[in-house]
């Protein structure tokens, strides 16, 4: 047994029944403040700093923003080498996620105008930035999860991650009510010379809370974990997912999911402010209502993945989910709020947001369990990333052309592929599951 292995085993303390539970508070404030930071800087709220840039491409651009993350999330895959390996998952997890709310600082000051020499070149430098952020973001998560997944006792985890999932809900509505009323009132007031900053930011804030996020982690115990995750996984073990043919089906349906969910992106979010003309506010309000919902029933799904198993939760949520699309395409410019329809709907993501962690970590072995979880959210983000990308190019070339009859056929089409998701799920996901 080599020294950092022996260092490692000293302070992997087993834990009691009372420092479990403390252990368990402190990540759901970890949930709470990640959430908190990442809804600040959100997607939409980046997106929509892309869309103020004079740019031909802007669907090809909204995709590359929506894909790169998920594309040089490839890299995650090499992360399982590295826990253990180099240092150990706790140390490693709070590094990656610490370098992750730097760079995201550092967003918006390449967004400056007039900092680069053209909208194209600080587009290009907005999507590398972003890139950069989730790549790290993405090797913490690893880490996490696999720490998480030593931490919780499988008979209530689903429980577990149903009320953090809560405590991340609570932190992200708070963060996009303040992002999208400070980026109304920046604008409304202000002069256009320094529009970048309603966006900038709430970005550099939420930096700060995700930077506020390590406190608790810093305070959670290290968790006993498997000889593998200790020394680092081999190659064997790093491609131990693709031999294993129950986590083959839970991968095939998280890459149809992704793949289909993914393709409609660009059109999901231009069509509100390119057509119906919903501002950044707006569009915030509908997520917080959603994530209201979400609150309400994430601990119920929590307790009935536990009880009847993640299969049938996912099924039932993810017919309410393919839904979204339909009141896209029920929604115009006379009847926009119908968009709505879309948000309570997704409420139902809750039930997925919470089994498909679950379901991952009940099929990855604990001496391996890196290796599983790298591999489900690398495969998973590749074909989100490579689905948004072609959905980007087709927004690109169909939708000034064909006008509102090309969001018809896309919002249509997201439909009927996400329902079939319906089928792929219970094909290759067994009863009980």
């Amino acid at each position: 047994m080599n020294a950092p292995q022996e260092m490692n085993d000293r302070r992997e303390i087993p834990l009691t029944v009372t420092s479990r539970r403390r252990a368990m508070r402190l990540a759901y404030w970890n949930g709470a403040l990640w959430a908190t930071g990442n809804g600040l800087a959100s997607t939409t709220l980046v997106v929509y700093l892309a869309m103020e840039f004079d740019s031909a491409r802007l669907g090809l651009s909204i995709g590359l923003i929506l894909a790169m993350p998920n594309l040089v999330g490839l890299l995650r895959l090499a992360a399982p080498a590295m826990i253990g390996r180099l240092v150990d998952r706790k140390v490693f997890c709070m590094a990656a996620y610490l370098l992750s709310a730097i760079v995201l600082a550092g967003l918006p000051i390449i967004a400056a105008p007039g900092l680069l020499p053209s909208d194209t070149a600080s587009l290009v430098a907005l999507v590398v930035c972003w890139s950069v952020y989730h790549l790290l973001e993405y090797a913490g998560t690893v880490a996490l999860w696999s720490w998480l997944g030593d931490l919780v006792p499988r008979r209530i985890r689903g429980r577990f991650i149903g009320v953090r999932q809560c405590f991340m809900i609570g932190g992200g509505i708070c963060a996009m009510i303040a992002a999208g009323r400070f980026a109304w009132w920046w604008k409304d007031t202000l002069p256009e010379p320094v529009w970048w900053m309603a966006y900038a930011i709430p970005a550099v804030v939420g930096a700060g809370f995700m930077g506020l996020a390590l406190v608790p982690l810093a305070m959670m115990p290290r968790v006993a974990a498997g000889k593998i995750v200790r020394e680092g996984a081999g190659f064997r073990s790093m491609t131990a997912p693709f031999r294993d043919s129950r986590f083959l089906g839970l991968l095939v349906f998280g890459c149809w999911f992704s793949y289909f969910n993914g393709v409609t992106q660009s059109a999901q979010y231009s069509y509100p402010k390119q057509v119906l003309g919903f501002g950044l506010l707006a569009i915030l309000l509908m997520r917080i209502g959603m994530r209201l919902g979400q609150v309400a029933v994430s601990p119920t799904m929590g307790r009935l993945a536990d009880r009847w198993g993640n299969r049938s939760v996912m099924a039932c949520c993810l017919a309410l989910v393919a839904a979204g699309p339909l009141f896209f395409y029920l929604a115009t410019p006379e009847r926009r709020w119908l968009l709505i329809g879309a948000w309570v709907t997704w409420i139902a993501y809750a039930g997925l947001n919470v089994c498909l962690p679950n379901i991952m970590l009940k099929f990855s072995p604990h001496n391996s369990n890196t290796s599983y979880i790298a591999a489900y959210f690398a495969l998973t983000g590749l074909c989100y990333a490579l689905s948004t990308i072609a959905g980007g190019a087709i927004y690109d070339r169909y939708a000034e052309t064909l006008g509102p009859v090309y969001y018809d056929y896309c919002f249509i089409f997201g439909w009927v592929t996400r329902s079939l998701g319906v089928l792929v799920l219970l094909a290759v996901i067994r009863r009980g599951d």
